[in-house]
């Protein structure tokens, strides 16, 4: 029996759930996230939200597996291009996957019921190396998405960082070839991968890197939305209070407002108390993106 929501709760929830790109988009699905908690669908959300990119400015770090390849000439005005919007902090939302947009969350019964791939809500490759791809042609579509290449780029995307790793061809998403080997272009991501993680490492090193539950999530997305249940739990009820709200106001500097209106927000990755009154942000937690 789920515990009873307060309003702020219950409003957060739908918001979620109304940004959430889920599969099938239909009633039963619907039904069945409303059904839930806000823990489980602050879940799914936060793990669609992994896929994203926010805008923000970045470093760019461009790694020599990248220029050593062959494509890398052929290639190297758009990568400049893409290069610029990374850097200057803008929209790259359109060229990442279909998937990215669309696949957002599926019900879990689906997938035991055998209707759909476990993977199918889920970017296997950001999951278990914690590479985002990008699609090369900056030409932007009707659709909102760039023209589709058949080579991506694969990088380590961070807050403030953005290392472009190496140049791929689709066959990197397929575990084997139709012979039932592992593609060269995945065994080389593997490679990339290990060597980026295990540098600065004594030989021999244990270690492990992108930790996935047994449903393929990563463990860092079920801690981070523990955490923000538990913070939202121990303040919802204050959201309201005059003493509460002057001392949000008081430690970002601003003078407290004689009206207000409060509720929660997860922008891009991170927890946030909005004050809807007044149009002020409070980031209570960062996301790591």
């Amino acid at each position: 029996m789920m515990i009873e929501e307060s309003k702020s709760i219950r409003k957060f929830k739908a918001e979620l759930i109304k940004k959430l790109p889920f599969f099938p988009n239909d009633r039963d699905t619907l039904k069945q996230l409303e059904s839930e908690g806000l823990g489980s669908v602050m879940f799914y959300y936060l793990h669609w939200s992994t896929r994203q990119v926010p805008k923000r400015i970045r470093k760019v770090h461009i790694s020599p597996e990248l220029t050593r390849d062959k494509r890398y000439k052929a290639l190297k005005n758009q990568i400049k291009l893409f290069r610029s919007k990374v850097s200057n902090g803008e929209d790259l939302s359109p060229y990442l996957s279909h998937k990215a947009h669309k696949n957002g969350y599926t019900p879990r019964q689906r997938i035991i019921d055998g209707e759909v791939d476990s993977w199918e809500d889920k970017d296997q490759i950001l999951n278990t190396k914690g590479f985002h791809h990008f699609h090369l042609d900056m030409t932007v579509q009707h659709t909102g998405l760039s023209v589709r290449t058949d080579e991506v780029l694969f990088a380590k995307v961070t807050r403030t960082e953005f290392h472009a790793v190496a140049i791929f061809d689709h066959s990197v998403f397929k575990s084997t070839d139709d012979d039932g080997n592992i593609t060269r272009e995945r065994m080389r991501m593997w490679d990339i991968h290990e060597k980026y993680t295990t540098m600065g490492m004594a030989p021999g090193t244990v270690y492990m890197t992108n930790p996935i539950s047994s449903s393929g999530h990563p463990v860092g997305v079920r801690e981070m939305a523990d955490h923000y249940m538990y913070t939202i739990k121990q303040y919802d009820s204050k959201l309201s209070d005059r003493t509460f709200v002057n001392q949000l106001y008081q430690d970002g500097n601003f003078p407290p407002p004689d009206r207000h209106k409060l509720e929660w927000q997860i922008d891009a990755l991170d927890l946030v108390i909005f004050d809807k009154k007044n149009n002020v942000k409070f980031i209570v937690y960062q996301g790591y993106l």
